[in-house]
């Protein structure tokens, strides 16, 4: 039998004590078997956290580049992307793709004399469409954006030699180009690309184009994600390379001191009557703002939460099954002591409490050696990657309350059994 003081009806504080010190017992005199139950708790809790912090980075990086663009500023397409099934398009999703006619670059200038519109700006994305550069027999594959002459003002990098192209060289579809240090050094080594010309292309198709800058994209998450970016006027684009038109969206910039909601409304009365739509028709195109952009984001990581939920919840079940099995052995182990302490007056409530309270002691221990582990672990994301990981409170919160609830929960039904023990049973117990 232990040697714990052995008492009879305990108040709530002595309670939770001696469950406490029972549990540090059994750490110390059980070492594997505890550290087996331990484990489980202790890697569903390292996932809980580790997940949220990463998540947590995500959504801050993609928020500080919404925020760059402008708070004001919003995106026209021809078909709303906000609104797609993050398992897949639905089939509305595919037949407003392939329904809606593609936007025209010729209807930027007419939206951009809307009083209420700064500025107008047609881009696209040709990140994912495997074009090239070249330079004699070297070739990169690049992430390859047509833009306007106005783009440094709502991408917020910086041109670090050289210049951006003007508003002549787009309006006469000159081929120029401005590419990141990356792709200079890997197309030309030491030697400066400033005037010297590549080749851009996919497949059979392309033009020679002059590099006439070198821009740095800014610090985000995002930036890393892609490598060798290479930006081409807009205008040039559509003319030598070959942009499937359905890859084309505008960036509406409104004029200072004009509220989101009136230049959106403006923009898209100006592009009714520029599309053709008639009177009680519905639009053939969608206005998406940094809003419906952020609410996209956060559906496609709430997938990951549900992910980070399902990887936890492993290790938390691999973990209450080891607390059953060390609670069972521990009950058979003092069933003499049970039958002791209630033979002098203890009550069902306070065995099945001390029980309890030992159960959470060794899960909350385990789900503190996570969240340490995992500390760690994003303490060392945010010195050596360019995510900027941070743990939200709330997983904190979130993950030692698990942790105990998981003791509790699977002690139960272990500690049941050692209140239910009769007490001349016990104490005849071997």
């Amino acid at each position: 039998m232990s040697k714990r003081r052995i008492g009879g009806g305990m108040g709530f504080f002595t309670t939770i004590t001696e469950g406490i010190a029972v549990a540090f017992d059994s750490l110390g005199s059980n070492k594997v078997r505890s550290g087996l139950t331990i484990l489980g708790v202790t890697i569903g809790v390292f996932v809980v956290m580790v997940m949220a912090a990463v998540i947590t980075g995500i959504n801050k990086s993609f928020s500080e580049v919404m925020a760059s663009n402008g708070v004001t500023t919003f995106y026209v397409a021809h078909f709303d992307f906000t609104t797609m099934n993050i398992s897949g398009p639905g089939s509305e999703d595919e037949d407003d793709f392939f329904k809606n006619p593609p936007l025209e670059p010729r209807h930027t200038r007419e939206l951009a004399r809307l009083p209420e519109i700064e500025n107008v700006s047609a881009i696209a994305d040709l990140a994912s469409n495997g074009y090239t550069a070249s330079v004699g027999g070297d070739r990169l594959e690049i992430a390859l954006y047509a833009v306007g002459p106005d783009y440094l003002e709502i991408d917020a990098g910086d041109i670090i030699d050289g210049r951006w192209f003007t508003v002549a060289e787009a309006e006469r579809r000159a081929e120029v180009t401005i590419v990141d240090s990356a792709t200079a050094y890997d197309l030309f080594g030491g030697l400066d690309p400033i005037g010297r010309d590549i080749r851009i292309g996919r497949r059979s198709q392309g033009a020679s184009f002059k590099i006439i800058g070198i821009y740095r994209k800014p610090d985000n998450l995002f930036a890393g994600l892609e490598s060798h970016w290479v930006w081409i006027p807009f205008s040039t684009g559509d003319k030598v390379l070959p942009i499937w038109d359905r890859m084309i969206s505008f960036i509406v910039r409104p004029e200072p001191g004009v509220e989101l909601e009136r230049a959106k409304d403006a923009v898209t009365a100006g592009l009714r009557r520029l599309r053709g739509v008639g009177p009680g028709e519905p639009d053939n195109f969608a206005i998406m703002t940094q809003d419906q952009m952020m609410d996209m984001w956060g559906r496609l990581t709430g997938v990951l939460f549900i992910a980070m939920v399902g990887l936890s919840s492993v290790g938390l079940m691999v973990g209450g099954v080891g607390v059953i099995g060390i609670m069972m052995i521990s009950v058979t182990e003092r069933t003499r002591e049970i039958g002791l302490r209630k033979s002098m007056g203890a009550r069902r409530r306070d065995i099945m409490w001390q029980f309890l309270v030992e159960a959470s002691t060794l899960t909350l221990v385990g789900g503190s050696a996570g969240l340490i582990i995992g500390s760690l672990l994003v303490w060392g994301v945010n010195q050596w990657t360019p995510l900027p990981a941070t743990v939200p409170m709330w997983s904190i919160i979130a993950a030692l309350a698990a942790s105990a609830l998981t003791g509790i929960g699977f002690g139960l039904y272990p500690a049941s059994k050692a209140a239910g023990l009769e007490p001349v049973d016990a104490l005849r117990h071997e």
